[in-house]
């Protein structure tokens, strides 16, 4: 978890003059199986602070280097627990895109980073699905295949392209859905390709 601390140090100095939240009591024992992660939700909780304020253009560098930490040490954490690392990973990018779209709504945007934080406190309780009303399981609440869900977003986007300002959140919410239909990991798969579903408006 040092890489983490180190991260952050690097990132705190372009930054500093945006930090406008005060950090969470509980952040500074945040300790799970993946290690210390109060770095993380200072960054998140930050982000949250701008989102309350108004000022969206400070929360998307905010959550930009929340984004840079958490990738920094992604391969180490997944290592350390695939299952939480992944819960965090979800909210995580939910996250990301409600505040860094490119007309990004303050609802949304407070409830994903919510989301986030509260991942990031217990990555073992499921995380509330934001931006996305489309099923994602059948009637005995298995995950439906992730080829089918991927088959739906191509026609989607075939019978109806994407607006400019959608087109690359849809294209990294399918990529990663491959990543994770490769892996066998339809849940997660799924919960990708319904997001690029609901921004494709099905």
């Amino acid at each position: 978890m040092n890489r983490i601390l180190l991260t952050l140090a690097c990132l705190a100095l372009p930054i500093t003059a945006i930090s406008t939240n005060v950090v969470p009591a509980n952040a500074a024992a945040t300790m799970t199986e993946l290690g210390d992660l109060s770095p993380l939700i200072a960054l998140a909780s930050d982000t949250l602070g701008l989102i309350n304020r108004g000022d969206m253009a400070a929360a998307s560098a905010r959550i930009t280097s929340f984004e840079s930490v958490w990738n920094a040490d992604a391969s180490a954490l997944r290592a350390l627990s695939n299952d939480k690392w992944g819960v965090i990973d979800d909210a995580s990018d939910k996250a990301i895109a409600a505040v860094r779209t490119g007309n990004p709504v303050s609802a949304e945007a407070t409830a994903a980073v919510t989301a986030l934080i509260a991942a990031l406190e217990n990555p073992l309780a499921p995380v509330a699905a934001v931006g996305s009303a489309t099923a994602v399981t059948d009637a005995n609440g298995r995950p439906l295949p992730c080829e089918d869900m991927l088959a739906a977003v191509r026609a989607a986007v075939a019978a109806s392209p994407p607006a400019a300002a959608d087109q690359t959140r849809v294209d990294a919410l399918q990529g990663k859905g491959i990543e994770r239909c490769n892996a066998d990991d339809d849940r997660r798969a799924d919960d990708f390709f319904a997001q690029a579903l609901t921004l494709l408006g099905k």
